[in-house]
């Protein structure tokens, strides 16, 4: 088993009993954004770090890569669609169903990216949550992972912010894009 798939399995089983189940969110950093998406920082531990992001309703992230980020994404809730490598991983986040307690049915469902697969997202009407468990390489200190970022960008203050990569500016995001790596030509 390697590092990051460790990490993941110590994150989801024992850091929870060591945290009361609240997490380790910092008295600094804690909370941002990313265009509409809210980011906290729920752990940090260099070379790891986890981020829950909460994503609105129709929410589109598109496709792109972290090339210093090998990462779990672990669905929380709500409804998302997920891409990996130009492919749609889960079904449509209107088609996805609930169980007895109203949970989505892919709830803890994970999706390994490795630093250079493409992916991306679509949440539903009700939005989205999930986890990035992240192992930080080359080197590079953990950070907002949407600053490590190549791809078309979720606008212009995220391509602003980007410190690793670079991010290309599309007006008016599609659903095209959380599934390709290439900016509207319309």
């Amino acid at each position: 088993m390697d590092e990051l798939t460790n990490f993941l399995r110590y994150f989801l089983q024992e850091f929870p009993k060591k945290t009361s189940g609240i997490g380790a969110v910092p008295l600094r950093g804690a909370v941002g954004k990313v265009e509409d998406v809210t980011k906290v920082l729920w752990h940090r531990h260099p070379p790891y770090q986890v981020q829950l992001f909460i994503a609105p309703p129709d929410c589109i992230i598109p496709a792109h890569m972290h090339p210093n980020v090998d990462s779990y994404e672990v669905f929380v809730g709500g409804q998302m669609q997920f891409s990996l490598r130009n492919e749609w991983v889960t079904v449509d986040a209107e088609e996805q169903t609930s169980n007895d307690y109203g949970l989505n049915n892919l709830r803890g469902q994970t999706i390994r990216v490795l630093p250079h697969d493409l992916h991306g997202g679509v949440a539903g009407p009700e939005g989205s949550v999930f986890f990035s468990v992240q192992h930080w390489l080359n080197g590079v200190e953990p950070h907002c992972v949407a600053a490590d970022y190549v791809g078309v960008a979720m606008g212009q203050d995220h391509a602003d912010k980007i410190v690793y990569g670079h991010g290309v500016v599309n007006e008016e995001l599609s659903e095209e894009n959380a599934l390709l790596n290439k900016p509207n030509t319309d």
